[in-house]
């Protein structure tokens, strides 16, 4: 590329610049205007100041001179001579005083280009001592003094006007394209969706409105993103627990076909066998009660499944109620005292009488059986229960002499999850007991955990 090439393209950058800066624009302006006016003014004033000038110096010589007249009338015409002659003097002007016979003269007319004779004044002095005629001329240089003088300074004024404009310029551009580049750049980050930025412009005029409603603009649409932002996030966490549970759901169907399927598999082969009569089921009477067994287990995990979808569709507005959790507990255990007895467990109890929950009470019984059942059903035999208020509002059901792998904990509330891997109806139940409780506490909004003791396991529940 040629230097001419480079130096076009730096000049077609710079006027790009010029043209898309504020700041530029108004600094070009306000010179160029401030420049063009003051010479302007300049120019008129050398045309028309000499002339006003002389115009004024004439009027003045004129009454000056009716005032001379005035006062030679009657004076001798020695004083009157020296009258006049000051006259001239302060004036700058030439007179001749004649008689007829004699002419006395006062200064001299001289003919060039610095000295011109612009006005006449004549008039008749009666002297105390005989009448004179007194010829007065205005002598002036002074117009074309000024004109060639303003001339002269003509190259320092418009270095001056040059100076003072772009000194102008500057002030304006800074006073007014400043606040306005700071607007700019605040509504350029606002379109970048950066609310953060704050226009500092204090004044009253309209830049300051427009400022000050840009700020207001910037925190309206920082609290709507903020909301957004929020309802997005709680959009996020819908979309997510409602996946969560979808997949939930999807493997508690598949759970429960398979849960189903083994009683039915085996409760339709027991009957088969019997209504066929192979070999020892012709003994109807040993395996109708194994048949009934299964039927039983069927009935049982109907049931569950049956609890948890009304748990799931309950609305707690309309069902709940104020109940004792000293009540509540109480009647659970007593309902699992058999149980308990026949494993020698003893069940204690730490509740004070004056707690009251707000509960659906078949929901909430349903639970604190599972609960306490399960910490009874999966003690040892001889072990201790122990139901109390861990710290205030939380309530705590602990037994003794079994502990729950880690790895399982956080596993026990899927449903038909078992921490016994045989999966064995003798050594657990159908495996939704758990699942049954993290229903109805979710519904309650209530927080519950399960955790290991150094005695034992024990089960948290967050009551409201």
């Amino acid at each position: 590329m040629s230097a001419t090439s480079k130096r076009s393209e730096g000049w077609d950058t710079k006027l790009r610049r010029i043209r898309n800066s504020l700041s530029a624009k108004a600094f070009l302006w306000v010179f160029g205007a401030l420049a063009v006016c003051s010479t302007a003014i300049y120019a008129i004033l050398l045309t028309v100041l000499p002339k006003q000038y002389q115009i004024a110096s004439d009027r003045q010589t004129e009454q000056n001179a009716d005032m001379l007249v005035s006062e030679l009338n009657g004076m001798s015409r020695r004083n009157g001579v020296e009258k006049i002659y000051s006259f001239c003097i302060q004036n700058n002007a030439a007179a001749t005083l004649t008689d007829g016979e004699s002419t006395l003269y006062f200064g001299e007319i001289q003919s060039n280009e610095q000295t011109v004779a612009t006005s006449n004044i004549t008039a008749d002095i009666e002297f105390s001592d005989g009448a004179q005629l007194l010829i007065l001329t205005s002598l002036t240089n002074a117009a074309e003094r000024i004109s060639r003088l303003m001339l002269r300074f003509l190259p320092v004024i418009f270095c001056i006007i040059l100076l003072l404009s772009a000194l102008s310029a500057f002030i304006c551009s800074r006073v007014i394209a400043a606040p306005v580049a700071e607007i700019s750049g605040i509504s350029e980050s606002m379109a970048a969706l950066d609310m953060t930025r704050r226009c500092g412009i204090k004044s009253g005029d309209e830049i300051g409105v427009l400022a000050r409603s840009l700020n207001t603009m910037a925190d309206r649409l920082q609290a709507a993103m903020l909301q957004l932002e929020n309802a997005n996030a709680r959009l996020r966490e819908d979309v997510t627990k409602f996946q969560a549970l979808e997949e939930q759901r999807k493997s508690f169907f598949a759970a429960v076909s398979h849960e189903l399927k083994t009683p039915l598999t085996v409760l339709k082969g027991q009957l088969e066998n019997m209504i066929l009569g192979y070999g020892d089921y012709k003994n109807r009477e040993k395996y109708l009660p194994e048949a009934l067994k299964s039927a039983d287990d069927i009935e049982n995990l109907v049931k569950e499944i049956i609890a948890i979808s009304k748990a799931e569709n309950m609305d707690l507005r309309d069902s709940s109620e104020e109940i004792s959790l000293l009540s509540s507990v109480g009647e659970t255990v007593e309902a699992l005292l058999p149980l308990a007895k026949g494993k020698d467990i003893r069940i204690h109890q730490n509740i004070d009488d004056d707690i009251i929950i707000s509960v659906n009470r078949n929901l909430w019984q349903k639970a604190l059986s599972n609960i306490i059942g399960n910490a009874v059903r999966h003690s040892p035999e001889g072990a201790e229960v122990f139901i109390s208020m861990e710290r205030e509002n939380v309530l705590a059901v602990e037994n003794t002499g079994v502990f729950i792998p880690e790895d399982d904990i956080k596993n026990v509330f899927a449903p038909f999850y078992r921490a016994d891997k045989s999966r064995s109806k003798a050594t657990g139940g159908s495996g939704l007991g758990l699942y049954i409780v993290k229903t109805v506490l979710d519904l309650h909004g209530m927080g519950y955990s399960l955790q290991n003791t150094p005695r034992g396991v024990m089960f948290l529940i967050h009551l409201k």
